[in-house]
């Protein structure tokens, strides 16, 4: 006669008791190495010696009648696929990983002092910008294998960290190699600040030089290191959408050197030329990093807009092309349903008694939502390139129906190519009553709407710092005409080269301090 009889001491339950026994055999070989004097150390064993007391009255308690595991130590398909059973084992593997990680922590491959130090200055930049607020997303210079976790900064591979908050995404590469049409570039260490919604994509590149010159006194980068730096930022393209031409992607590119006295080399001519050409030098060893933290913090901060005016430009034309070719008209939008309609039909149509000439030059349109209408949702989003005007009868518009009474007024109709997106540009005091014109440059970098109306580089640089006191107390900046008012501050910039504050002309240097 058979008899049935239920057991738990099967393979897997064995195996469970196995990983329960060697965790504790871990812990109590860790034991031996604290010093219960120290009252660090102690701490740890107390720690150490409370855990395995738990572990062992659950080992006695629920594995009491279940065997020692024997012979194969193979896991099964119930430890890959059950519930219970698989998060067990994936546990104990982080923990046996935990304790494994410091197991030949001194026994290091030989590295030439220069590539420790362009190690540690990628690894420094990692730091400042984890305490900048940016949260990492991606590990990609961390290398997981079967016997232990590997820091692991490889030439020829895409070794990257990759880092996010609410505006901007991070991307610190590490010997990224680039593909021109002429010889490949290969910087140290580059950093990429990605916008959220993709209309923000800058390059910087960060340069480690284990050396040192000294000229009249002053310790500084050798110059050849920082004529690399210019052949990095002039060699570095990309194709643009056509195919055929080419644009600069990088901003700013700059040496790490090895030298301690920040102070000191404020004054150094390769610090002061950051400032006017965005290329230069930054002093990096342990303890001396606020310089390049400052930075960092500077360049991760600004927007598009601002930071595309610290860039050389090719010509007067790069300058005119940017703030005076006014060929984008921004229209006001009615309401929701006129909207979707402009969108699903592509066009926009206005009375002709509003907008009875169309202004010389103008190729683009953009949509301003106006916060009355359209709530959150506010600002511009949206433009084309127009394809026509006609000249109708607003009752021949099959798209939208005519009130009674207003079939015969005539309007400008607007036929699009298709709508794309831009911005979101914010809307600041009152947006755009009927019509107001713009620069396509300054459409697809503003902000905000204060910024579709800068006339200059130097307007930037202004605006930028009335942003700044603002932000500190609590001000709003206005925009009256062709001046801005700030705390009953009125502020002017005159033919894109004189800056006034209250009537009397100021250094851009010293506008923070006038201004209370």
């Amino acid at each position: 006669m058979e008899k049935k009889v239920t057991t738990i001491d099967i393979f897997e339950n064995r195996f469970v008791k196995h990983m329960i026994q060697q965790t504790i055999k871990r812990l109590k070989s860790i034991e031996i190495y604290l010093d219960p004097n120290d009252e660090r150390e102690n701490n740890t064993l107390i720690f150490i010696r409370k855990k395995i007391k738990v572990i062992e009255i659950y080992l006695n308690n629920y594995f009491q009648d279940i065997n020692d595991l024997k012979g194969n130590k193979s896991m099964s398909l119930v430890f890959q696929m059950a519930p219970g059973y698989k998060e067990m084992y994936k546990k104990y593997i982080m923990l046996n990983k935990g304790l494994d990680l410091g197991d030949d922590l001194f026994k290091i491959t030989p590295k030439k002092l220069y590539s420790l130090y362009e190690m540690w200055c990628y690894l420094k930049i990692h730091k400042i910008l984890c305490d900048l607020g940016y949260e990492v997303e991606e590990y990609g210079i961390l290398q997981y294998k079967d016997n232990g976790m590997y820091l692991s900064l490889l030439q020829d591979s895409q070794s990257k960290m990759v880092y996010k908050s609410n505006k901007n995404k991070l991307e610190l590469w590490y010997n990224k190699s680039y593909s021109m049409p002429t010889t490949d570039q290969r910087p140290d260490t580059v950093l990429h600040i990605r916008n959220l919604n993709d209309k923000d994509n800058r390059m910087y590149i960060f340069d480690a030089k284990y050396r040192i010159s000294v000229e009249n006194g002053k310790i500084g980068p050798m110059v050849e290191d920082i004529n690399v730096m210019h052949r990095y930022r002039d060699a570095i393209v990309s194709k643009m959408n056509d195919d055929f031409h080419y644009k600069y992607d990088t901003f700013g590119a700059y040496v790490m050197f090895p030298y301690g006295n920040e102070e000191d080399f404020l004054n150094h001519k390769f610090y002061k030329s950051i400032e006017e050409v965005n290329v230069g030098a930054f002093p990096m060893l342990p303890g001396s990093t606020k310089l390049i933290t400052k930075h960092l913090k500077k360049i991760i901060n600004q927007s598009h807009l601002e930071a595309k005016s610290e860039r050389i430009s090719i010509d007067e034309y790069d300058d005119y092309a940017k703030f005076k070719l006014e060929n984008v008209m921004v229209v006001n939008v009615k309401d929701k349903r006129h909207f979707q309609a402009y969108k699903d039909y592509k066009f926009y149509h206005i009375p002709e008694k509003r907008l009875s000439n169309v202004r010389l030059g103008i190729e683009y349109l953009a949509f301003y939502q106006s916060k009355k209408s359209f709530g959150d949702e506010g600002g511009i989003k949206y433009y084309a390139k127009i394809d026509n005007i006609v000249r109708y009868k607003r009752g021949e518009c099959k798209e939208l129906t005519a009130r009674k009474g207003t079939e015969n007024e005539y309007y400008l109709r607007f036929n699009l190519d298709n709508i794309e997106e831009v911005g979101i540009i914010e809307p600041i005091q009152a947006g755009t009553q009927i019509i107001s014109y713009t620069t396509l440059y300054l459409l697809k970098n503003a902000e905000n709407m204060h910024e579709l109306k800068l006339k200059s580089n130097l307007e930037i640089e202004v605006y930028k710092k009335l942003k700044k006191i603002a932000s500190l107390k609590g001000y709003t900046i206005r925009k009256e005409h062709d001046k801005y008012i700030l705390n009953k501050n009125t502020i002017e910039i005159l033919e894109g080269k004189v800056i006034r504050v209250n009537g009397a002309g100021v250094k851009l240097k010293d506008l923070e301090r006038l201004i209370d």
